[in-house]
Order: C-alpha cells, then structure tokens, then sequence
C-alpha cells in the first residue's frame, strides 16, 4: 500500500539553502558475485557506499530510494560497466548531477607454499570505486548534460621487508667474530588504480603486477624447508619503504593499460615505536597528484 497521504518532512525547505556535495549511506552489506581471471565466479559479500549531491532547496535524500536503486543488480556479475549503469539509475532516480559508490570486499587467492607447494587462500582486501558527473553542456541548445565516468580499482597487499641497514650492521658483526640478526617488518602496499574504457583490468593483474617485483612474501602453510627458503629469499632482497616503493612504480608504469595509479607503502618496524610509510604517484594530469591518498 501506498503512502501519499502521510506527512514527509523532506518535502520541505531547508531552513539553510546550501548545496551538498556528498550525502548518502554506508555500511551496507550486500551479496555479489565477481569473475575470476583464472576461471569462474567468487560467490562474496561487500560493504557498500553510496552517495550524491544534493540541490540547495532540497531537505534531504531517500535513504530506501538507494537501496532500491541498487537491489536490481545483486544477482549480477560486478563489473565496472554495472557500476556505471547504477550510478545512471542513482542520479536519475534522486535527480541529482553527481554520484559516486564503492564496493570493499575481501578476493580469495590460492598461494602456494615457496617449495612444498601446499596450496591455501589469502584474501586480499579490494575495493572498486565509481564516480559519475553530469554537466551542462554549454555548446548546445536547451538542457543538455555531459556523462562522466571515472572508475578505479584498489587492493591491499602483504609482503615482508628486510632491513638492510641492519643486514649490514649483522655482517659487520660476523666479521668481528660475533653474531646478530637482521630485523623484518610485516609491510603493506595499498594500491589504487584508474581505468579507462576500453580497458581491463583484473583486480588479480594488479596483486601480480606487484608480487612478481616484491619477491617477499607472506604463505599460509610453511614448512620447514620453506621457511629456510623463504630466509634465503630474503637475505638476497633486502629493502627499505623507499626501495619498495620504488619498485612498484617501476611496475605500475609499464602498464599502459592504467591510466592513473597512486601507492602507499608501510612498513610496521620492529625496533622503532614508529611505522616508515612512502607514498607515489603517477602524476598525470588531472590525475591523483597527492590530492587523494588510497
């Protein structure tokens, strides 16, 4: 049953007539499913945000009217270019010229162990964002708007660093006929990347991308062959945030497939009370350009 005859406040006035670039909700958690490069679909859940502007006379938004916006396009497989068609649905229906939404949600990926290649999932925590801006088109006669598109697809990785300042000092050691043991962080490298049509670009290229240039990794099953492996591993790639940084850049940039891509990396230290972190970015115009850290 219908409800036109109840009173709704958001039919009123504002008492302060002031535009809002941003209202809406978060936090809600919704099912998808997402395409797998290597084969198949990952059945997951993700916490959603949605917003758009709101016009100076208008008192607020339809909270329902989101989520009814987006409850059509749960069974679907999510992709950039269903993202967009919500954003399409969102600021026709609540009639506004901006809106913007973002998916988080946690990828399964099988790693296998360095040498005994015992096979376990690590999740990777994503998240895919939509922006989507109308703007009157100057040029032509009447009301008419130009559709922007802007998309972007960011993941967590985990890796482990080594310092070489103390590998050096643990040498220096051993040459003086004593002994001492290079200290490592857990680090983390955040990534987020813009994407233009017609390009793709799987969330699954970008974690390669970076872990075939960061060679030390975590494994959920370590044996005690893989754990001297991966030791060895680790006394050849020694590196500061600086070095790890440097390296994904160095990555990143041969893509040519992303248009805009921005990086922190943190290193949690063992032996100091703070957390050394380096950011970067692309630096293309009208690009992330520090404005925006991931």
């Amino acid at each position: 049953m219908e409800n036109e005859c109840l009173p709704d406040i958001q039919c009123t006035l504002p008492s302060v007539k002031i535009p809002i670039r941003q209202v809406g909700v978060e936090n809600i958690v919704v099912p998808f499913r997402l395409e797998s490069k290597y084969g198949g679909f990952h059945q997951l859940s993700a916490n959603v945000s949605m917003r758009t502007n709101l016009d100076e006379n208008i008192k607020g938004i339809s909270m329902s009217r989101m989520l009814l916006t987006l409850k059509p396009y749960l069974d679907l497989p999510l992709k950039h270019v269903l993202i967009k068609k919500i954003l399409q649905d969102l600021t026709n229906n609540l009639e506004s010229t901006s809106s913007f939404m973002k998916f988080e949600f946690s990828l399964p990926i099988n790693r296998k162990s360095i040498l005994t290649q015992n096979s376990f999932p690590i999740y990777y925590n994503c998240k895919f964002e939509g922006q989507l801006f109308k703007t009157k088109d100057e040029n032509a006669l009447g009301d008419f708007y130009i559709e922007k598109f802007k998309f972007y697809q960011g993941v967590r990785i985990q890796y482990a660093s080594y310092c070489p300042c103390s590998a050096e000092l643990c040498n220096d050691l051993n040459d003086k006929s004593s002994k001492g043991y290079p200290h490592n962080q857990r680090s983390y490298a955040d990534i987020l990347v813009e994407v233009q049509e017609p390009n793709y670009v799987w969330l699954e290229d970008i974690i390669e991308c970076v872990e075939s240039r960061i060679k030390t990794l975590p494994y959920p099953i370590i044996k005690r062959i893989d754990e001297q492996e991966i030791a060895r591993v680790a006394a050849e790639n020694p590196m500061f945030v600086e070095d790890a940084i440097r390296f994904i850049s160095d990555e990143l940039n041969k893509r040519t497939d992303i248009c805009d891509w921005i990086v922190k990396c943190t290193h949690e230290e063992s032996i100091h009370t703070s957390e050394a972190i380096a950011i970067n970015w692309k630096g293309v115009e009208n690009g992330f350009n520090g404005r925006r850290y991931v």
